[in-house]
């Protein structure tokens, strides 16, 4: 008889802690949403570097979200950090391959790192998604234009007077 009342307290106690454990990580999440929030908003009032650290405090796992992904590479166009936002961009693509932002994005980083024939298949790609995309239209002609004018400049670097997102 005490063996089973030990027994039931034990399976009690594990429910408990299991239970507690779903409330944190609910929690976490919901404080992991509202830093997401606070990082897209610093992005939009152009405060990069303030979005980066605001999104990079986001604990991994906790949420699945591409536009972490995504802020996150487009503050590092923003500053000029093609490198590491080309592998944030990348990440978000293969959360979400159906938002045009992501691989206009992109688009942008491979045009900016001087690789044209990458940043066309970018554009494309957006233009598959959103057919009106002027954005898109336009500097996939500009290259057009380039690659015409230049040949080989699908093989030089770019300087930086390139395209903005």
């Amino acid at each position: 008889m005490l063996v089973a009342g030990v027994g039931i307290l034990l399976i009690a106690a594990v429910g408990v802690a299991a239970y507690q454990y779903r409330i944190e990580r609910q929690n976490q999440a919901i404080e992991a949403t509202v830093l997401l929030q606070e990082g897209i908003a610093q992005f939009h009032q152009d405060q990069y570097e303030t979005a980066l650290t605001t999104l990079r405090s986001i604990p991994q796992g906790l949420i699945e979200d591409w536009r972490i992904r995504y802020y996150t590479g487009a503050a590092l166009i923003k500053l000029n950090d093609y490198e590491l936002a080309a592998v944030a961009l990348e990440d978000a693509l293969a959360q979400s391959s159906t938002e045009k932002d992501i691989p206009f994005a992109l688009g942008v980083v491979y045009f900016k790192l001087g690789n044209l024939s990458l940043s066309k298949s970018y554009f494309h790609r957006v233009l598959e998604i959103d057919p009106g995309h002027e954005e898109a239209k336009g500097l996939m002609d500009i290259m057009a234009r380039l690659e015409r004018q230049q040949p080989d400049l699908a093989s030089q670097p770019v300087d930086e007077e390139g395209p903005d997102n």
